[in-house]
């Protein structure tokens, strides 16, 4: 019997580590939205920065990527 109890002992202090463990580094809603907004953020001043050449050569790298994507779709 005292076998058992000391097993259940185990089992609970494992499961309530992990569980402490998990909500410390999971991140908040809060901090997942402002990432994301800051990514967003990031993202536009690169855009910004971008000369009419480097937009186009862009643009046309999405395209083929896309192209790709839709003979691989096709097959």
């Amino acid at each position: 019997m005292k076998n058992i109890l000391v097993q259940y002992l185990w089992i609970f202090s494992v499961t309530l580590a992990l569980l402490t463990v998990a909500l410390l580094l999971l991140p908040e809603k809060k901090d997942q939205l402002e990432y994301l907004q800051n990514e967003i953020e990031r993202v536009q001043d690169e855009q910004k920065a971008l000369t009419e050449k480097e937009k186009e050569l862009q643009e046309l790298s999405t395209q083929k990527e896309w192209e790709e994507v839709d003979k691989e779709t096709n097959k």
